[in-house]
């Protein structure tokens, strides 16, 4: 254990609490998420815990979370559910097309995944663990589409997707393109392999993930590149070959402006969530109409708009 870990485990957890409280992330949910409008977000994968970097949209009451995982002992920390927004769990998988597909459960299940385990010659020297893939065993599961899984939820609300599912996230979204047509899909977060020849067979690469976004009005707001494990022999500072990345597409805001002011909220709250003060800061300055929402709504816009003219 590093001396830095066991230093924080000595601080009392109210104290953690009242310091997280005054941090950026958490001032703008303050003052932002009471008064954000109905929103649906779609946590693809969602094992173990929520995908808390969406705290200013767990924190509105008018959100909609939909926590989608098929090992349902992993969503046991829906029962004890403390944040504002409305929750319910989808244990279904998602896919494509939808309909029964084979799920291959790896022998560490958070590698499962519908497509199979492949280990192609390009990263046989790489891949030292194989023990965390095999043995795999087949199981025929039954999956539903992305819109299916947002049935018996608003069906006019902005809607955010967070997928990690091993190799099938392009996939899935391909499978909903109704909502892209639409513009429903607002924001998205995404992982996707950087490997020329993906260990499981078929994934999405991030390139291709650019591409689709793109041509349905999505710019690339940011990048999270993973890199591979360290073996244990290399020095801290030496790279490894990049893996995969967590990628973020927003809805470009020349698109947005065609559709009604809540979706622009929604956008604003997007942006802010990353921590892109400066777009949120000039949206707010140029879009009267999300304004007058916000203040309809009971937003302290003055606070808010200060808040991000000093951290800006």
């Amino acid at each position: 254990m590093s001396l830095m870990l066991a230093m924080r485990q000595l601080i009392p957890t109210s104290l953690k609490n009242s310091l997280r409280q005054r941090t950026l992330p958490h001032q703008v949910a303050r003052l932002l998420s009471p008064h954000l409008p109905e929103v649906v977000c779609v946590d693809v994968g969602a094992s173990f815990y929520p995908h808390v970097k969406w705290l200013t949209l767990l924190n509105s009451p008018r959100t909609q979370w939909i926590a989608v995982e098929p090992n349902k002992d992993n969503l046991a920390y829906l029962k004890s559910w403390a944040w504002p927004c409305k929750v319910s769990a989808c244990t279904t998988g998602l896919s494509r097309d939808g309909g029964t597909q084979t799920l291959y459960v790896t022998n560490v299940d958070t590698g499962s995944s519908l497509l199979p385990p492949e280990i192609p010659v390009s990263m046989q020297h790489r891949v030292k663990r194989l023990e965390y893939f095999f043995p795999v065993t087949e199981r025929s599961i039954d999956t539903i589409t992305l819109v299916k899984a947002l049935e018996g939820h608003s069906p006019t609300a902005p809607v955010f997707v967070k997928l990690d599912t091993q190799g099938t996230e392009l996939s899935i979204l391909q499978g909903a393109q109704s909502l892209f047509d639409t513009h429903r899909i607002v924001g998205v977060e995404m992982e996707s392999t950087m490997l020329a020849q993906p260990v499981m067979k078929g994934s999405g690469k991030f390139w291709q993930a650019c591409q689709y976004m793109e041509s349905q009005g999505f710019e690339l707001l940011h990048i999270k590149p993973i890199p591979a494990p360290k073996s244990g022999k290399g020095k801290p500072q030496l790279n490894t070959y990049l893996n995969e990345c967590d990628a973020v597409f927003a809805l470009r805001q020349d698109v947005v402006a065609g559709l009604p002011v809540e979706f622009r909220t929604a956008l604003l709250a997007f942006y802010l969530t990353y921590l892109f003060f400066e777009e949120a800061l000039s949206m707010l300055e140029r879009d009267e109409g999300v304004r007058s929402l916000l203040q309809q709504q009971g937003c302290r816009l003055d606070e808010l708009l200060a808040l991000l003219a000093t951290s800006t």
